[in-house]
């Protein structure tokens, strides 16, 4: 059979918030299934390259290229503001190609198993490797779909779900993700080594799978549950190499917390080590599993780590304990926080901090108060994300008990855009919070320093930083942000 998978991404996601183009990896992973299985498959996102770079296509160029490839089976990976674009190119392929078989995945058609309906013939519900690989097997065969565990699907006018499938412990008896060239040829542009003006390409690397923690905010424990699987250290070290054959220059592992197990990770550092890897990659982690283990710090930055995505979320006390951010019953601290990603710095590591605003029970006066203890916190770069209640989320069920009213567009639901009805602000108000906390956190005087120091402890940081404010300070303005280009930091 012919497969295209199918990401509706849109690209023009704000710059402080995206960095890339994601790279849709469950959906390569389908698509990986697939071509094992012997189909013929390809990846479509609403893209073209123009001039080196990504823009933008019409929907109308989209349902054609996808159409011109005459699929048997159209597969959708579909995330909350996803979907809308979804249904839109499911319902436009139904018309064009009337036999095509479509099958969505992903957290939304999750979220909503039971209440899925047209223009989706299946949806995949949690873990899909397995299940789209039976699924394919019975589509080629007796059409049994009632055995396929973890599979929702329209019998005799009727919705059924044949029950959760258990998750896959094994994640070596999985392909590596297919690649495709239209997210392999794509230039990376945050901060980064080597720098933007070596024009890096970027890959993403899976580790580990879930999280054991049970954040609010978060739709881990509602999908995977809090059981972390992982893959073998000489498996992930063996992609890696074969992605730098295809010019890949840095790796971002996706795992929800890299250091969620000390040892695990100081594994596979020692496995990048002996077999000379050589390779730049970053990561995200939780504060708290690194507090006091600092040669975890250095490990990562032998091997190649240049920069940490840290769960920062607030400065408040409070907040955290609300957002129920803690590691095994200990909540983080705004203390902690600060502790470790000094440790970090010095380590010589680039902090990344992932921020948010417009919690129900914030105001403007407490957003403005708490971010001013970000001035305190040594982070290089800084995403303001904006809440967003998550289907599958604590969070989301909590509001929904109390009057929880969404914005019905889902296309916004994307964390830059206030989606619920806060009891004090509007979207207006919280987007030029979201403002002003950026032009103030890049502006103050502090910022510079911690750069420049940080640049002493690493020199090879120096051209990382200076190409990113070279390159990227008009876009950055443009979206909002008034980041000074500085001197150079030699």
């Amino acid at each position: 059979m012919r497969i295209a998978g199918i990401y509706p991404q849109r690209i023009d996601i704000d710059p402080k918030i995206q960095h890339a183009v994601s790279e849709p990896y469950g959906l390569e992973m389908i698509l990986a299934i697939a071509k094992q299985e012997g189909h013929d498959v390809h990846l479509f996102l609403p893209v073209k390259e123009n001039k080196g770079s990504l823009v933008s296509i019409s929907e109308d160029e989209y349902v054609d290229r996808i159409a011109d490839f005459r699929p048997d089976v159209a597969a959708f990976s579909l995330y909350t503001c996803q979907y809308p674009m979804g249904e839109r190119i499911a319902t436009r392929l139904k018309r064009r190609l009337p036999g095509v078989k479509t099958i969505a995945g992903n957290r939304y058609p999750t979220h909503l198993k039971e209440n899925m309906g047209e223009p989706f013939d299946f949806f995949v519900v949690k873990e899909g490797e397995d299940t789209f690989r039976e699924w394919l097997h019975e589509t080629e065969g007796d059409q049994n779909y009632g055995r396929v565990k973890g599979l929702v699907f329209r019998m005799k006018g009727k919705t059924a779900f044949t029950g959760l499938r258990p998750r896959n412990f094994d994640l070596d008896s999985l392909p590596n993700a297919l690649r495709f060239p239209v997210i392999s040829n794509q230039v990376y542009t945050g901060i980064s080594l080597p720098p933007l003006s070596e024009r890096p390409r970027y890959a993403i690397v899976e580790y580990s799978r879930c999280c054991y923690n049970n954040c609010k905010f978060c739709d881990n424990e509602g999908f995977w549950g809090n059981r972390v699987a992982f893959r073998s250290p000489q498996r992930v070290v063996e992609e890696m190499f074969q992605l730098k054959e295809m010019g890949i220059d840095i790796f971002y592992f996706m795992d929800l917390n890299f250091t969620a197990f000390p040892e695990k990770t100081l594994e596979l550092c020692s496995e990048m080590t002996k077999q000379n890897l050589n390779a730049h990659w970053y990561c995200m982690s939780n504060i708290a599993t690194v507090d006091g283990k600092w040669d975890i710090l250095h490990a990562m930055k032998s091997t190649g780590c240049y920069k940490i995505a840290w769960g920062v979320e607030s400065t408040n006390d409070n907040a955290l304990e609300k957002m129920n951010k803690r590691v095994k019953r200990q909540l983080t601290t705004n203390n902690q926080t600060r502790r470790v990603l000094e440790k970090s710095m010095k380590a010589g590591l680039i902090n990344q901090g992932y921020y948010i605003i417009g919690f129900p029970w914030e105001t403007e006066r407490s957003i403005l108060r708490d971010a001013e203890g970000l001035r305190y916190l040594p982070l290089h770069q800084l995403n303001i994300g904006i809440f967003t209640p998550i289907p599958m989320s604590r969070f989301y069920g909590e509001l929904e008990k109390n009057g929880l009213v969404l914005d019905p567009d889902l296309e916004k639901h994307d964390r830059n855009h206030l989606v619920y009805n806060h009891p004090t602000l509007t979207h207006s108000e919280i987007k030029a919070l979201q403002k002003k906390i950026y032009r103030d956190f890049y502006d103050r005087p502090e910022y510079m320093e911690r750069v420049i120091e940080t640049c002493r402890i690493d020199p090879r940081l120096e051209s990382a930083f200076d190409d990113y404010f070279n390159e990227f300070a008009d876009r950055i303005v443009r979206t909002d942000v008034a980041m000074k280009k500085p001197a150079r930091v030699a």
